[in-house]
């Protein structure tokens, strides 16, 4: 019987850590839309997207970052009712009639509305997207406008990560820094969930994009 010779092929380790690093990142991903850390999201899509580009995450600042904010607009909707009261017994602010309290009220809540909505809106339109081709940083600063800027994985230079104090190491978040060509602005992920995981899938796609670039 002719001698068969199999030649068994092994997959390159680096097969197995891209598999393991993207089981990692759908560990750490929210489900819901208002997740700050989305990995391979669906129907999500952005000004300047490529038509055969997939978005691998999305993310926003660190749930936990909204904490203070949150704290002030509850400390605002409860003063008219805990706060004011005591100022009004003690005189530290004079007592007001029935119909100035009224719109003193309305002003109150309102403006407290608007503190709170904006920062949500802040918080919720600010968003770091990383594809396979591109990071893209946009920045709301109003309703009318914002900013969208974006960098080529092949100009990215190098991608580091920083993480300070106690809270950010608790909750897992930093900031993930990226350094482009001379021309283009360098990125700052700012307290973006998970920032070591980050770094290491967006290293990953500069090494693709080096091999793609050597068999050319």
């Amino acid at each position: 019987m002719p001698r068969i010779d199999i030649d068994v092929i092994e997959k390159p380790p680096e097969a197995k850590v891209i598999s393991t690093l993207d089981g990692e990142m759908k560990k750490g991903s929210g489900i819901a839309p208002l997740s700050a850390f989305l990995a391979f999201p669906a129907n999500v899509s952005f000004s300047g997207e490529q038509s055969d580009e997939q978005v691998i995450l999305l993310m926003r600042a660190h749930v936990i970052t909204t904490v203070p904010w949150i704290i002030t607009s509850l400390i605002i909707f409860m003063a008219p009712s805990f706060i004011f009261p005591l100022l009004f017994k003690y005189n530290i602010i004079p007592s007001l009639t029935g119909s100035q309290a009224f719109c003193a009220g309305v002003f109150w809540y309102l403006g407290g509305f608007t503190y709170a909505f904006l920062n949500f809106l802040y918080w919720f339109f600010n968003v770091y997207i990383v594809t396979n081709e591109q990071v893209v940083d946009v920045d709301w600063y109003s309703v009318i406008y914002r900013k969208i800027s974006s960098a080529q994985i092949s100009k990215i230079q190098d991608v580091t990560s920083k993480q300070g104090g106690v809270l950010a190491g608790v909750f897992d978040f930093g900031d993930v820094i990226i350094q482009t060509a001379s021309e283009l602005p360098n990125f700052d992920f700012s307290k973006v969930p998970h920032p070591q995981l980050v770094v290491r899938k967006l290293k990953e796609l500069m090494q693709k994009e080096e091999l793609q670039w050597e068999r050319k």
